[in-house]
């Protein structure tokens, strides 16, 4: 779970360069709106931290399994 977390966290890279090519376009009422980058970023942030976490959560885990001992 460790490593799929990592390669998620790999694919952030190239929304972070997404993001930041964005600018922001006032659009007409009714129409389609994009978020604004800026919010885009924040939320790109607070996903980065919550991954994070469930990362070291994850591992901390991971490591508990690894030094119980399990009978069969």
């Amino acid at each position: 779970m460790v490593n799929s977390i990592d390669m998620v966290t790999e694919q952030f890279e190239p929304l972070d360069k997404l993001i930041a090519r964005m600018r922001e376009n006032p659009a007409p009422p009714g129409s389609w709106r994009v978020t604004p980058p800026d919010e885009l970023r924040k939320l790109l942030d607070q996903v980065k931290r919550n991954l994070t976490a469930l990362k070291d959560k994850a591992a901390q885990y991971e490591t508990e399994l690894k030094t119980r001992e399990w009978k069969v």
